[in-house]
């Protein structure tokens, strides 16, 4: 090493082309390297999806998924398997182990899905995929006193636009209802004709087809033949023979149908500032940059705005790009101030050459950084600029060591190359070596599992980097630049230069006060290492005490509230529509509250308020309901987003209609904070455990938002054939069928219509399903044509069916789930109690009660599991870093005594700043 840092402190030429190597590279690395608001991870996540139209949840579980969770239950690499089954919809996620061959899994998982043969006929193929995180980086909406139809044709225009722009390609809607071609014929009119829907779809279908039937090869060239019948609008379908007499004369569609285009009847839609509106979301893909992604959005939007029809208007709804460019601003003015402070204080004490110098050390050891980034499958993202920040108070301190040396060196009136190679040469070894330890005590980070582990590698791989670039920088770039400097000649001839008066100072206090203490402190050597023991003590006092608590992830403000809103199954939309709007107004009044108490001239509070009804949280239906408040960014206002909403929750007080409503207003979470699952093969039993649990949450302070997964679903007309039936040859699947065609409706085709998937369905008019007197009044077709009241042969039963059905591990279960304030409790210390405490005491209640802690619980458990023994890893490597310099096996142990001080440090810094300790401080 001695030779490389001499080569290089004389070839100033090859000193300065490394170090425009290394800025320019990394300067041009960090222009073009992926730019993302998160990073993108694999999720090690397998979902199966099938859509089983009109069915129950409960045949949906018993028809659907439980086929599939025993088809692929013993797959190798399977970590856990986790189902839900919603009325249509079943969705099956496999769970993959840790650094298993998740590719290779997946084409197992297909192909034992493909071997399934007992599927019901109506279900539609499963889907396997792997799930990937998919984030949205600016989101729109189109919005207006406008028709459904209209909004959503502007709508896809706006989206095929924005796809088409450079460096943006994928964008979906939200918020509007696919397509449909209706065709309703009542029940006088089948009797009348003797018709079934069934019948009538079979006839749509042939009567609409595009087939190509070959070539013919003439002496002129080869001619395609094709059948051309398709029809793609309600109209096109009404000469449609549905009944053809032998006199040649025939009954149309049109004749017995009523022909529409409409949607499907889906109780779905969203409002936005008031009126109705369809949601574009906008994503970063591949090595896309997210700034350019928003600006080029953003530019669009204002070039359509004025072409838009009068009463329709498009707005920005949500710019996530804003905290990436903010967090790359507070990095930008951070490392100016660092810069300024380290210029200043070497300055100040010893010569601005020299300030110049170390200073420099920062952009080329971030430019280091950014060169590797690239390599390691790192991004510049919001975690990735956190490490950034993080690291630019360690960064520099290489280079203030080695250069502070050699300057004492040109004081002492040594030669420049000499004084730039041996007081580099000096330090050195320690600067290696306290590199290397830095690097190990991160290593433990890169070891985190679960999906909160793929987020902090970030963190570790960043520091390293940048440490590797100070280390290079101050070994080999710095003492060139100390060698070549004019004023270090100038010192070395004159063999002295005269003190600054704060360099005079700093020496005084070194070598007077500072002296003393230390000569103190090791004459009393045995009080100063039991006055340092009683500090650790009370350190470790204060944390078992319960005054430092531990967060696993701080709650970080964002500038967006949402609130979401689930109504018993079954409520009308017009209910749900009612409640979410009273709560917008209470938001409303919350601010008009807020407004009174801020200056004129400050801008407003509010930027605009979205509510959805019809989904939330992956669940679909009229029950559902979701606001949206938009906030002003959090630089130019001083309210927090916290404050808000706990006034507007303070407001609007128990819903006594709503099953459950809860508050979101952070800008990440890792999983409710308080998240069991319980398990128990009696379903009566399973509910009244999920009840005294809540009951147990409710008592304790600072939970709030308790609720259950369980909600109890729509009313089921459960069907059965009367033992007259047979007789007549009519089986269950001829009923269930007929019934299915009324109500559901017999679908006749789907076909593709310029971009969108149409179905045509074929069922009653909706005045004929409106009641259950509807299916007892229809007639049951026989296999022989004749026509048979309903009440004849079969019976109803009228049930409470389920909204959904969750399973874990093949396991029905019931997610009980809450939030926690932490300002007046600590979701640490509650789960511990739960899973101490008053779980097992469930279970002893319960004979058979299974339950895990999932949520944030879980995901605290996985991460921190494989980091703790890291850790303990990390402290050999940085025992036998120090063993080797100091070719000791005890003089290391006294060094790292430093480390529980720097602990009691952290601790005691958290309880002054009344913050509580979470994986990111550790």
């Amino acid at each position: 090493m001695k030779t490389a840092i001499a080569w290089f402190a004389e070839n100033h030429v090859a000193a300065n082309l490394l170090m425009a190597f290394i800025l320019l590279a990394g300067l041009w690395t960090g222009m073009t390297m992926k730019l993302e608001i998160f990073p993108e991870t694999a999720l090690d996540l397998i979902t199966i999806t099938t859509t089983y139209s009109g069915a129950s949840p409960s045949e949906v579980e018993e028809g659907v998924v439980r086929k599939i969770e025993e088809r692929v239950a013993g797959l190798a690499g399977i970590k856990r398997i986790d189902s839900t089954s919603r009325e249509s919809v079943g969705s099956v996620t496999i769970e993959v182990m840790r650094d298993w061959d998740l590719k290779k899994l997946l084409d197992e998982v297909k192909s034992e899905v493909d071997r399934l043969t007992t599927l019901p006929d109506e279900a539609e193929k499963p889907v396997v995929r792997e799930i990937t995180r998919r984030r949205e980086v600016i989101d729109l909406a189109v919005y207006g006193d406008a028709p459904e139809a209209t909004i959503k044709h502007l709508a896809e225009r706006i989206r095929d636009d924005i796809t088409n722009l450079p460096g943006v390609t994928l964008a979906d809607i939200e918020g509007v209802r696919d397509a449909e071609i209706h065709i309703e014929i009542s029940e006088d009119t089948l009797r009348r004709h003797r018709l079934t829907l069934g019948q009538v779809a079979d006839r749509v279908q042939r009567g609409s087809l595009d087939l190509p039937a070959g070539s013919v090869k003439t002496a002129g060239g080869e001619i395609l033949i094709r059948t051309k019948g398709r029809r793609y609008y309600a109209e096109d379908y009404s000469d449609i023979a549905i009944i053809t007499r032998q006199d040649g004369s025939k009954i149309r569609l049109a004749d017995i149908a009523l022909l529409r285009d409409g949607f499907e009847e889906e109780d779905r839609f969203a409002r936005f500032q008031g009126k109705p509106a369809a949601l574009i979301n906008v994503y970063r893909v591949a090595d896309q940059n997210a700034l350019e992604v928003a600006g080029a959005v953003k530019d669009y939007v204002e070039r359509i705005r004025p072409t838009l029809p009068d009463g329709v208007d498009i707005n920005l709804r949500r710019d996530r790009s804003k905290i990436l460019r903010s967090r790359i601003e507070l990095l930008t003015r951070n490392m100016l101030i660092g810069l300024l402070l380290v210029g200043i204080m070497l300055g100040l004490f010893l010569n601005l050459r020299l300030a110049f110098w170390v200073m420099l050390g920062i952009p080329i050891s971030f430019a280091f950084g950014l060169l590797l980034l690239p390599r390691v499958d790192v991004s510049i993202n919001m975690i990735s600029l956190f490490a950034f920040i993080m690291v630019l108070g360690i960064v520099v301190d290489d280079a203030i060591i080695v250069g502070e040396n050699v300057f004492r060196h040109y004081e002492g009136g040594a030669r420049p190359l000499a004084g730039a190679v041996e007081g580099t040469l000096e330090v050195g070894r320690p600067v290696v070596f306290a590199v290397l330890t830095t690097i190990v005590a991160f290593w433990p980070l890169l070891l985190a599992g679960g999906v909160m582990g793929k987020f902090m590698r970030n963190i570790p791989i960043v520091v390293i980097v940048v440490l590797l670039g100070s280390l290079v920088e101050s070994l080999f770039i710095l003492p060139s630049h100390l060698m070549h400097s004019r004023r270090a000649l100038a010192l070395s001839s004159a063999g002295q230069m005269k003190e600054k008066r704060a360099s005079r100072w700093l020496k005084y206090l070194i070598n007077g006060p500072y002296a003393r203490l230390v000569d103190f402190c090791v004459r009393w050597r045995y009080a100063t290492v039991a006055t340092g023991v009683a500090v650790i003590l009370l350190a470790a006092g204060l944390w078992q005490g319960g005054w430092i608590k531990f967060t696993f992830m701080p709650k970080v403000e964002g500038d967006t509230i949402r609130a979401y809103i689930t109504m018993p199954v079954g409520t009308p939309v017009s209910q749900t529509l009612q409640v979410v709007s009273r709560m917008e107004q209470d938001a409303l009044a919350v601010f008009e509250e807020y407004e009174a108490q801020r200056p004129a001239e400050a801008p407003p509070l509010l930027e605009h308020i979205m509510i959805q009804i019809g989904r939330h949280s992956g669940a679909t239906g009229g029950h559902l309901g979701q606001i949206r408040i938009q906030l002003l960014e959090g630089e130019q206002r001083e309210v927090s987003t916290f404050d808000i909403t706990r006034a507007w929750r303070g407001r609007i007080g128990t819903v006594p209609e709503a099953e459950s409503v809860s508050f979101r207003s952070s800008l990440h979470r890792s999983g409710n904070p308080i998240e069991v699952h319980l398990s128990l093969d009696d379903n009566l039993q399973l509910l009244q455990a999920a009840d005294e649990l809540k009951a147990v949450l409710v008592g304790t302070p600072g939970v709030f938002d308790i609720e259950d997964s369980f909600l109890q679903g729509k009313q089921e007309m459960q069907l059965k054939l009367k033992p007259a039936a047979s007789n007549l040859g009519l089986t269950l699947n001829d009923l269930a069928r007929q019934v299915r065609h009324g109500f559901y409706g017999a679908e006749a085709l789907r076909f593709q219509r310029d971009k969108e998937e149409i179905k045509v369905k074929v069922r009653y008019p909706e005045s004929e399903r409106r009641s259950l007197g509807n299916v007892e009044d229809m007639y049951i077709r026989t296999p022989d044509g004749s026509q048979v009241p309903f009440r004849q042969v079969a019976e109803v039963q009228i049930q409470e069916g389920y909204a959904k059905i969750e399973r874990a591990q093949r396991l029905r279960i019931i997610k009980v789930m809450a939030d926690v304030d932490e300002d007046l409790a600590n979701a640490n210390e509650i789960r511990q109690r739960l899973e101490k405490s008053s779980l097992p005491q469930l279970a002893n209640r319960f004979l058979g009660l299974r339950f895990t802690i999932e949520g944030e619980g879980k995901e605290q458990r996985e991460s921190l599991a494989d980091v703790k023994n890291g850790f303990v890893i990390a402290l050999f490597g940085i025992y036998a870093l120090l063993a080797i310099p100091f070719r000791s096996f005890s003089q290391p142990l006294i060094v790292m005594a430093a480390i529980p001080f720097g602990i009691v440090g952290a601790i005691v810094g958290h309880l002054i700043m009344g913050f509580n300790l979470s994986i990111i401080s550790i």
